[in-house]
């Protein structure tokens, strides 16, 4: 679960990623990017998905392990 594309906030603006279906400003993707990382509130083996806004981990919220194609933020 740590084969990420890891960006940063700008990028996140950038990419026209979306949370939660909407497209968000810089100050939005630098607080969650600067959030401390807390374990998936499902598993509590990994890290929650930063972008998917659930609590959960890649996996709890996919159903999948390879996280290749897919974005992260990195910690700031």
């Amino acid at each position: 679960m740590n084969n990420f594309t890891f960006i940063n906030p700008k990028e996140a603006v950038e990419k026209k990623l979306k949370f939660n279906g909407e497209e968000r400003p810089l100050e939005f993707w630098e607080k969650i990017a600067n959030q401390k990382s807390k374990l998936c509130c499902a598993c509590g083996n990994y890290p929650e998905w930063k972008l998917a806004g659930t609590g959960l981990c890649f996996s709890c919220a996919t159903g999948k392990w390879d996280a290749s194609n897919d974005y992260e933020l990195k910690e700031e």
